[in-house]
Parts: structure tokens; C-alpha cells; sequence
């Protein structure tokens, strides 16, 4: 009986790693990015995308010059927008987004993937009567929204593939790099 659950799992285990399966938080990335530089004017961003990199495997380093990619970040955007109002007109609720356009070029300069946007909405409840309290919460989702950006990102990142010249389709949102047709 114990074997066969033992058996059972070791098939299991071996089937989902044969299919390219990898636990969250190890996501691998092409030899392409294994040595990159992060350019942001957003300081917490860009700590966050050198964190969440280097947990893929990445090395980064200041110097772009010595970088086999560049990773830049632009046009960053935080933007706290009024969702709802109370009966005596006062904000009650409030639609946080989070934006960020990224665009990753290779040792030659080529663009391994083209500026490519991205957004991230979080509604968060406002209460006047606890403004301290409040104010914490928008902090922590804040921070939320930047660990969830920099994993978004390291995700797409994943799709780059080992190549001499990029191929992007960054139109369809797949932004996967492929051989050069023939």
C-alpha cells in the first residue's frame, strides 16, 4: 500500500517536471538576461525588479555598458482615483492604479522586447474617522502593487528566448521572441 502512493507520487512528480512546470517565485530566464542592468526613476521599483531578477537567477549590475540586457522602466505612474462617494458627498472609496511601460534592449542595442504597457488596479476603502489606519493601508497596498509589477514583469521577461536577432509580436501582448524566419 505504501509503495504504491510512493510510486504514484514519484510518476506524478516526474510527469510535472517533464512538462516544464517550476514552483512559483523560480521563474527561469534565457541566457540573454542572465547579466542585466535595471534603469528607473522609481527607486522602489527598480529595488524590487533587482530583487525579484536576481531570485530568477539574473545577475545585475550598475553598469549598462556591462550588462548583456537593459531592463528600462518608464513612464511610472501611481494614481489614486475617487470610486465611490457617501451620501453627504465625501470620498468613501478610491481606485489605486499602477502603471509602468518597460522596454528591454540587448548588448547591441536591439530591442529584445519593444516598450510594452502594463497596469494594475487595487480598489481601497477610505475611512476619514481613520486616517492613520488608512493611510497604512494605502502604503501596504502600495507596496503590493510594486512587488506584484516586478513579478509581472519577470514573468513576460521569461518568454525571451536565447537568440542573435529578436522577433517580437509585442502587439498580441505575447512579446515571445523566436528564430528568425528563414
Amino acid at each position: 500500500m505504501v509503495m504504491r502512493f510512493l510510486a504514484v507520487w514519484l510518476i506524478a512528480g516526474i510527469l510535472i517536471s517533464g512538462c516544464g512546470f517550476h514552483l512559483r517565485g523560480k521563474i527561469p530566464l534565457s541566457e540573454s538576461l542572465s547579466l542585466v542592468a535595471v534603469e528607473s526613476s522609481d527607486n522602489s521599483l527598480r529595488q524590487e525588479m533587482i530583487e525579484a531578477l536576481e531570485g530568477a537567477g539574473a545577475s545585475v549590475v550598475e553598469d549598462a555598458a556591462a550588462a548583456r540586457a537593459v531592463l528600462k522602466l518608464h513612464d511610472i505612474k501611481y494614481e489614486r482615483n475617487v470610486r465611490t462617494l457617501d451620501t453627504r458627498g465625501k470620498v468613501n472609496g478610491y481606485r489605486l492604479i499602477y502603471s509602468v511601460r518597460y522596454t528591454v534592449t540587448g548588448q547591441d542595442g536591439a530591442e529584445l522586447r519593444k516598450s510594452t504597457p502594463l497596469r494594475l488596479e487595487r480598489d481601497f476603502n477610505f475611512d476619514s474617522n481613520q486616517l492613520l489606519q488608512t493611510e497604512n493601508e494605502e502604503r501596504v497596498l502600495r507596496e503590493d502593487m510594486i512587488r506584484d509589477m516586478a513579478q509581472r514583469i519577470i514573468r513576460q521577461l521569461s518568454t525571451i528566448a536565447n537568440l542573435t536577432t529578436p522577433v517580437q509580436s509585442a502587439e498580441f501582448g505575447a512579446g515571445r521572441s523566436g528564430p528568425a524566419p528563414a
